[in-house]
């Protein structure tokens, strides 16, 4: 075994519930995924209302949180309402991690069905979700506005857990 391997590999991360405390980075991690982006004040409400289950991905020493996930839970249905991984973490596995906890997250909270949307335009989410065992139930034309005023559809997909 190389003894240099651990010194250069990638930091873990630890899936936990986070709160309003993370509102700010929040903000700024959606800002830097989506055309537009949802404020503190946004994530504060969310991230404090009682029927939302809130995940995020934070470095091992708790310090950076490198993503984040958040589902509305009406038992049995659950609705992933926005999921961002910072930029520079992608394609690191963050995202699948995160996506893997929050799905257990959702069935122990009670959800056996989730719902959600994606731009059918973002590849790498849709292969995540695939690789998840997402189907696709609809999609809604024009649905998404991008910023350079291009509109883009939005698939529906479900999962059954």
């Amino acid at each position: 075994m190389n003894p240099l391997s651990g010194f250069f590999a990638k930091p873990g991360v630890v899936i936990e519930p986070i709160d309003a405390r993370w509102a700010p980075i929040c903000e700024g991690l959606h800002g830097a995924s989506f055309a537009y982006g949802w404020s503190k004040l946004d994530f504060e409400s969310y991230l404090t209302d009682s029927g939302i289950i809130s995940d995020g991905a934070l470095s091992s020493a708790g310090s950076r949180l490198d993503g984040f996930i958040l589902s509305r839970l009406t038992p049995p249905d659950a609705e992933i309402l926005t999921f961002a991984v910072d930029p520079k973490r992608r394609s690191a596995g963050v995202g699948r991690k995160l996506l893997e906890k929050h799905l257990e997250n959702l069935e122990r909270a009670g959800a056996r069905l989730v719902f959600l949307e994606v731009a059918d335009d973002n590849n790498a989410a849709l292969k995540l979700y695939e690789r998840a065992g997402f189907k696709e139930i609809g999609r809604r034309e024009n649905y998404y506005q991008r910023a350079d005023g291009g509109r883009r559809a939005a698939i529906n997909l479900r999962l059954e857990i």
